[in-house]
């Protein structure tokens, strides 16, 4: 198999649950989303290789989640490649516990781009009234990580719609997800999915 690798706690620990069914014989190969995740990956026994086809799998973790699976991702700035590698997979699941469940993002509050560098200050001109505020460090392919703050009532996918049209923003951090892809870990060990909660 084929399987992309997400970026934060809830990946790290699928990776880790990976690593385990490595070390008892399954064979498969990595794609990493971060430097961190490759790294761990290796560290636990998973060849990581580059992105060269459809994967058969991927999973990662989300920052909030909605009802309806509108999730943000990009906390850790690596939404762009987390977006290659979910639509690259024939499935993409995406690992949550209870409090990244949200009634609204507005609960979250925060969207991320990632913009290439030269045109940074313009797109913090043109989404002014979001509130945009560029983080102190760049994401692993150098792109400028800004955090746009949409007021609460606004309709995020529009939001990210108009932000993504802006020249120089190469992506979002808002996603779509199907809710029987979201699997929502319990306290007790046991796993429902985002649509049998």
């Amino acid at each position: 198999m084929s399987v992309g690798l997400g970026t934060g706690r809830a990946a790290g620990a699928g990776i880790r649950a990976l690593g385990e069914r490595v070390a008892a014989g399954l064979r498969c190969r990595g794609v990493a989303t971060s430097r961190p995740s490759a790294e761990l990956a290796r560290e636990l026994g998973i060849p990581v290789g580059r992105l060269r086809g459809p994967l058969d799998l991927a999973f990662d973790g989300a920052d909030a989640i909605d009802p309806a699976g509108l999730a943000v991702k990009g906390g850790g700035g690596a939404h762009v490649r987390e977006r290659i590698v979910a639509d690259s997979a024939a499935r993409f699941l995406v690992l949550v516990d209870g409090p990244k469940l949200v009634r609204t993002l507005d609960d979250w509050g925060r969207l991320p781009l990632a913009v290439v560098p030269f045109a940074a200050v313009r797109v913090v001109q043109e989404l002014a009234d979001l509130g945009p505020v560029a983080r102190d460090h760049r994401s692993d392919d150098g792109m400028v990580l800004i955090d746009l703050h949409p007021p609460p009532g606004a309709d995020w996918s529009a939001i990210a719609i108009r932000a993504r049209a802006v020249p120089g923003v190469v992506d979002h951090g808002l996603f779509a997800l199907r809710p029987d892809d979201v699997l929502v870990g319990r306290a007790d060990g046991s796993v429902a999915t985002l649509a049998g909660r």
